[in-house]
Order: structure tokens, then C-alpha cells, then sequence
């Protein structure tokens, strides 16, 4: 019998080691780099890329979505086509001919990736620039970009951190890259992001980026790059969180926390997904207020940041953002809910607007994750116990009729990680609206007992392109498990 406080111990005991697998659209930025005399930066990066070519031509998740095909492989192309190599030019044109025949799949479909609307229109552009193709819908991704804009305040990008810092890559004509060196971390990265790093480093050859840019490749250990580094907030808050929801806390959990609990943002202001990170956000400033709160530290600090992001509807995940942030709500809410008299109204706002986004009057979706069963998760963390238990009937029932024949939930016939959100969500309702089905228990424990030990889960999560947490999906996945065997064990 498996001892799963052991492997929740294991899960802790690396954090850091491997927080962000290898992902598409990073690893074609760094295929990109090269020295003064033309050698690749990262010869490994042109090597992933050749081995991570889908079928059809496209790079990207291994789930399809049609944003993060569109930029990956527009990235990937435009990263091969100096090379000399056979390979390299039989991969261009299976992937020219991908984004031919999906040029405008992406008008319209969910999981739109961050920064979408600068990335996409630059990578286009620059791709009929260099004659590999040309795409009619270009005039509406610079519509988007245009919108994006609007919403920075004028002269705000090169005087101040925003999140477009993110997609610096992308903002080569908007802003002289070199000036924007002094929103470095002191990692030497451009807000933790490689591609970003990237643009930093050929704007100014800045040896502390090229370093941060080596750290984040041995990070992902496969020749890849990840799609952002280090995460050493956002690792290990979900990952104990999760854990934590099944009664599962690692002898480690404790110090984690208490270094969150003393981040000099967490005293003072909001925090980000990590300790380097130059913008906060709600999301994680939310997590850590939870934990903090859950390990016995005073989160009253972190509770009044948060009205930081509060608007006249809900709560912004982040400043000048395009779309409101289900997940970042429904934490903020289970947040607040710690001092329910204090934060009265806010708590209400925020009940209100997850309620309103609600579809179907069953089930929620978020702009950070590609699966409707991550947000309908985090909206039943925040809302459960404090909405009439009749209200979320719509969401029990379509969680149990999700299930599939093999007991799993979600995309592509069923996936580990959906389906561990889909436990999670149950077990969060089922004193309300429970008890569970033994048998939807039984079936879930069965499924995701098989995969335990998998080493690579699809990538679902939504950054410029998709991309896997490994030690978040793991504990999403070990605790869901160790709730479904309660279910059917008790």
C-alpha cells in the first residue's frame, strides 16, 4: 500500500528543482540566441524543437489550442530558418503549412495565452517580413494590440513595471529595449520569463541575463526552456495548498510557509509569483494570505493588500489587464472570508461576480488555465459554506455527470490533472450537497491511481503559450487521489 504522506513529502522535498517543464514557445525564443559569431546560444533549444513537432506541422501543447499552435509555431519557424539543415527546412514547411491552414482558428476559441495580442501581431508580421507566409487576419491581431494598449497609461511601459514586461520580446518598436535593462530583476531576468530575457540580452549583451537565461535551460533539464523561472512563490503555495486539502501536510510545509510568511511584500503589499517577480498580483497574494492563515501567521497584512486590486465589480489578478480573472476571484474570496465582518463588502463583490460568470449555472472558465475544471475549483474553494448550499446544486450535478467511463474528467477523453480538480471540487461540496457516489470515488481513486508516477502531464496551464507545472500537477493529482480512496474507504 502506498504511503501517500511519503510522497507528499517527496513532492516538497524538490520544490524548485524542475517547477516549469521545458514548453514551445520559450524553447523557439532561445533557438533564436546567438554569439557575436553566430554559434547558438542554446544549441539543445534547436534540438527540442526538432523532436517536439507535432503531425501536423505545428508546435505547441500536446492538448490542441489554437493560440498557442498559432505562436509556437510562428516562433518555432522563424527560430529555424537560418539553419542550413535538412531537418530544419522540412520543418519550416510542414509548419508554414500549418499556420496556412490555421491562420484564423484562433478567432473566437477559448484560452487565449498571455500576451496574445502583442506577441501574435509581432510574430506575424516579422514572419511576412521574412516571406514564410501571410496572414489576412494580421489587420485584427493589431486591432487587439491597439486595445491592449489603450490600456496602459500613456509613457507608463518605459517608467514604471506593468505585465507587459512579460512579452518584452514583443515590444521591440514600441520601446528602446536597452532602457528597459533597469526593470531587471536581480536575477537578471526581464520578469522571470526567458523570452522576455532573451530580448534583454540582445538589446544590451548583459551578462547577468545571459546567466539567468543558463539557470532557467538547466532548470528544465531536457534542452528546453520553460515558460517562466524561478516560480518560488506560485510552486510552493499551490503545491501545499493542494496538498493540504487532503490532510496531507510534509514535513517541510511548515519552513515554506514561514519563509512566505515573511516575504517583505507579505508584510506591507501584494506579491508575486515570485520573490523576484517586479509585479504583484491578487492570485498569489491570495494563496499565500490562505496559507499563512491555514499555518497559524497573521495574514492581515496580505488581506488589506488585496483591495489593492479591487474594482467596481470584482478583483483584477493583475493591473491594466484584458478579461477578469475567475481563479484570482474565487481565491481572493476564500481569502477574505478569514475576516468576514472586516472585508464584508468586498467578500460580497466578489461572491457576486463568480456567480454572474458562472455558465450554465453549473461551471466556471479562467484565462490562467485551459480546463474548466481548474476554475469551477477554484470558484467552489471561495464559494462553498457561504452561498446557500441550493445555489451550487447545477455544479455538483454537472461534476458528476462529467465523469467518463474510466473514471477520469476533462479534455482529450479524460486528464490526470482535470480530474483531480474535479475531486477536489466534490469533496469541497459534499458536505453541503453530499454524499458522493462511492462509486464516482471509486472509479476517480482507480484512474488516478494509474498515474501517480507519471513524470509528464499535459500541459494545460496558460502563459505565452500552454505549459506544465510538474510538482503543482503532482499534488493536485497525489491529493485528489487521497480524497477519492477517503470516500470510498471511510
Amino acid at each position: 500500500m502506498r504511503n501517500l504522506t511519503d510522497e507528499a513529502d517527496r513532492i516538497v522535498d524538490v520544490l524548485g528543482e524542475r517547477p516549469v517543464a521545458a514548453m514551445a514557445y520559450s524553447t523557439a525564443w532561445a533557438a533564436r540566441l546567438a554569439t557575436d559569431d553566430g554559434a547558438p546560444v542554446f544549441p539543445g533549444a534547436r534540438e527540442w524543437l526538432r523532436t517536439h513537432q507535432h503531425g501536423d506541422g505545428s508546435w505547441g501543447g500536446s492538448v490542441p489550442n489554437p493560440y498557442d499552435r498559432l505562436v509556437s509555431t510562428a516562433a518555432a519557424v522563424l527560430a529555424l530558418r537560418e539553419l542550413p539543415d535538412d531537418w530544419a527546412a522540412q520543418a519550416i514547411r510542414a509548419g508554414v503549412g500549418y499556420l496556412r491552414d490555421h491562420a484564423t482558428d484562433w478567432q473566437g476559441a477559448v484560452g487565449e495565452p498571455i500576451g496574445f495580442e502583442v506577441v501574435a501581431p509581432h510574430l506575424v508580421a516579422e514572419a511576412q517580413s521574412a516571406g514564410l507566409f501571410a496572414m489576412d487576419s494580421l489587420a485584427e491581431l493589431v486591432r487587439l494590440r491597439d486595445d491592449k494598449l489603450s490600456r496602459v497609461p500613456p509613457g507608463a511601459l518605459a517608467k514604471q513595471p506593468t505585465g507587459l514586461l512579460y512579452s518584452l520580446e514583443a515590444l521591440g518598436e514600441l520601446v528602446p529595449l536597452p532602457e528597459m535593462a533597469r526593470f531587471a530583476a536581480v536575477n537578471g531576468s526581464m520578469a522571470n520569463n526567458p523570452a522576455a530575457t532573451g530580448a534583454l540580452w540582445e538589446a544590451t549583451n548583459d551578462q547577468a541575463a545571459l546567466g539567468y537565461l543558463h539557470e532557467a535551460a538547466r532548470s528544465a533539464g531536457d534542452g528546453g526552456m520553460p515558460e517562466i523561472y524561478p516560480i518560488n512563490v506560485f510552486e510552493p503555495s499551490w503545491v501545499i495548498y493542494l496538498l493540504g486539502r487532503a490532510g496531507l501536510v510534509p514535513a517541510g510545509a511548515r519552513e515554506h510557509v514561514a519563509r512566505l510568511a515573511k516575504l517583505p511584500g507579505a508584510t506591507s503589499e501584494p506579491i508575486g509569483v515570485s520573490e523576484e517577480f517586479p509585479v504583484p498580483d491578487s492570485d498569489d497574494t491570495a494563496m499565500v494570505a490562505n496559507l499563512s492563515h491555514a499555518f497559524g501567521h497573521d495574514a492581515t497584512p496580505l488581506l488589506e493588500s488585496l483591495l489593492s486590486f479591487e474594482t467596481d465589480t470584482h478583483f483584477v489578478g493583475f493591473a491594466h489587464e484584458r478579461g477578469a480573472p475567475v481563479s484570482a476571484n474565487g481565491r481572493v474570496l476564500e481569502a477574505l472570508c478569514q475576516q468576514e465582518q472586516r472585508f464584508a463588502p468586498q467578500i460580497a463583490k466578489a461572491r457576486d461576480f463568480l456567480l454572474d460568470v458562472r455558465r450554465d449555472s453549473a461551471w466556471w472558465y479562467d484565462k490562467w488555465h485551459l480546463s474548466a475544471y481548474y476554475a469551477t475549483a477554484q470558484a467552489v474553494f471561495g464559494l462553498a459554506g457561504i452561498v446557500p448550499a441550493n445555489t451550487l446544486t447545477g455544479t455538483w450535478q454537472w461534476l458528476l455527470d462529467g465523469q467518463h467511463a474510466d473514471g477520469s474528467w476533462g479534455l482529450a477523453g479524460g486528464l490526470p490533472e482535470e480530474t483531480a480538480y474535479a475531486v477536489h471540487s466534490l469533496d469541497a461540496l459534499e458536505p453541503h450537497l453530499g454524499p458522493v457516489p462511492a462509486d464516482t470515488y471509486r472509479r476517480a481513486a482507480a484512474y488516478l491511481r494509474e498515474h501517480l508516477d507519471a513524470t509528464d502531464y499535459a500541459e494545460l496551464w496558460i502563459g505565452k503559450g500552454l505549459y506544465t507545472p510538474p510538482a503543482v500537477v503532482r499534488a493536485a493529482v497525489l491529493s485528489a487521489y487521497a480524497l477519492s480512496k477517503k470516500g470510498i474507504d471511510d
